[in-house]
């Protein structure tokens, strides 16, 4: 297929995909302003013209079943597609009055059912030996949750709250992709699909800043050089051990998970990582002094909006094969979260298999170094979208909730990062496409508050809280069950 192909399909799903986020919120402003089977009938219409590929079982099962990938061709399909986009899409994304989209919409389908229902015939025989009716009405009415954690330093530890409540409402998501600190939180939500947050919370807030944060000579390897060395081994490595004491690989996750870290490419700067340490006074061995300190965070931070550059950094998601799959889960993290100029993260054991994975990683990407993925993508939705279409966990019928800590807010714990927030917001804003929903999480902690107090945990976990939980109903709607209902005889 062209490459022009494959971008129009990717819009014609995007437009779908809005569609369905109009659909909806008009459904859950105007509960019966439609009957619940018109309602059924209207989801199942933009789900079945969105129908391309999809792994039979994987719905129900919130993750990949036993079948391969069928791709789903035929002429009604198509032409239920273009009808669907070319007709449909200008009343659900044109008519701002929510009611009268939802009403206009009904009146459209109406005389269109017998239509949808030979489609759906259509491709139920032409497929009958590669999945059942019941698998087909699985992927049309079984959404999937993809939980996109975006980067932010200390103001990520709303996300814990926030993963609480969808947990106890039922919504516990098929797929967990992050970037820095969304990456490192993001780790714990994907460890079990029932989630204990207590016991994630009471492990943040036994930490320690010694363990965690050292102010060592380390030579660089695959990372970048930093203020500061991040041992986050030493930190949750107990967390994320294997029955055979082996840390656990990301493929270990019992939800699907992928970290995003950018890759420093070759010739894109000045200085080779050593070279840029020795300039930037990056190898110090003992903690700076206060004052020395802030002016070197200061100095830092200016650099890094220079790193917040394609022509600089390539985006790389590590789980998006096999191979990266079987990296160490922590290292994912780690290198995901290793600021560059702030934070160093390496890998400095002796261990062959990782040393052979990250070599081949950055000559196949050809990188120098790996740092912090949200310098690449700080809420990466694109990379979760088409991770979940190439099909990392079968299904395609999927929600994509982004969660965004680092975005320019009030406070004086903020303010100074605003020139930073700002650069971010424009790549954020990039992504926000692929996302039915971004939040943008406020109030939060401050993104340099890496380890907060207990008492400013539980005040960041309170906020996610109470902000998911005014999210909650409308993305309950997102959730219900579509079933197919025949048009009337």
């Amino acid at each position: 297929m062209r490459a022009e192909s494959q971008d129009d399909r990717e819009d014609q799903l995007l437009r779908l995909q809005r569609m369905e986020t109009k659909l909806v919120q008009g459904l859950f402003e105007h509960p019966g302003v439609v009957a619940r089977s018109r309602e059924h009938q209207l989801r199942y219409a933009i789900s079945l013209a969105s129908l391309e590929v999809f792994q039979p079982g994987a719905a129900r099962r919130n993750g990949r079943s036993k079948h391969a990938d069928v791709r789903v061709r035929t002429q009604r399909l198509s032409r239920w597609r273009s009808l669907i986009l070319d007709e449909l899409g200008p009343i659900l994304l044109k008519t701002e009055d929510t009611k009268e989209r939802v009403e206009e919409a009904s009146v459209f389908l109406g005389p269109r059912l017998a239509r949808m229902a030979k489609t759906r015939a259509e491709v139920v025989e032409k497929y009958a030996d590669d999945f059942s009716v019941r698998h087909l009405d699985q992927e049309m009415g079984i959404k999937t949750l993809v939980s996109i954690a975006g980067g932010g330093g200390g103001s990520g530890f709303v996300y814990i709250g926030a993963w609480d409540v969808l947990q106890a409402s039922g919504i516990v998501p098929g797929y967990v992709i992050g970037a820095s600190m969304g990456s490192v939180l993001g780790l714990f939500r994907a460890r079990d699909k029932v989630g204990d947050f207590d016991a994630y919370l009471r492990l943040a807030k036994n930490m320690s800043s010694e363990e965690l944060f050292r102010f060592v000579s380390l030579r660089t390897r695959f990372g970048f050089p930093g203020m500061a060395r991040l041992f986050l081994d030493a930190g949750i490595g107990k967390a994320f051990r294997r029955d055979d004491g082996e840390t656990m690989r990301v493929c270990d996750m019992e939800i699907p998970y992928d970290a995003v870290v950018a890759g420093v490419r070759r010739g894109a700067l000045d200085e080779d990582p050593e070279q840029y340490a020795v300039s930037h006074h990056l190898h110090e061995d003992k903690r700076p002094r206060p004052l020395q300190m802030r002016a070197q965070i200061a100095a830092q931070l200016v650099r890094l909006a220079g790193f917040i550059n394609p022509r600089v950094v390539k985006e790389i998601v590590i789980g998006r094969d096999a191979e990266t799959q079987e990296f160490n889960a922590i290292d994912a993290a780690g290198f995901s979260a290793a600021i560059p100029g702030l934070l160093h993260y390496d890998m400095t054991r002796d261990d062959p298999r990782m040393e052979a994975l990250l070599t081949q990683l950055m000559e196949r990407n050809d990188v120098v170094a790996l740092v912090d993925g949200g310098v690449a993508n700080n809420v990466p939705s694109g990379p979760a979208w088409r991770q979940v279409q190439d099909g990392r966990i079968g299904t395609r019928n999927a929600y994509y909730l982004a969660f965004d800590s680092f975005h320019p807010q009030g406070g004086l714990g903020h303010l100074w990062l605003q020139p930073i927030t700002r650069v971010v917001a424009l790549q954020v804003a990039t992504n926000d496409r692929y996302a039915h929903r971004r939040i943008e999480f406020k109030p939060t902690l401050s993104p340099i508050r890496l380890l907060p107090s207990s008492e400013h945990l539980d005040q960041a976990v309170g906020w996610g809280r109470a902000q998911m939980a005014a999210e909650l109903p409308l993305l309950q709607k997102f959730f219900e069950r579509v079933r197919w209902v025949a048009p009337a005889e």
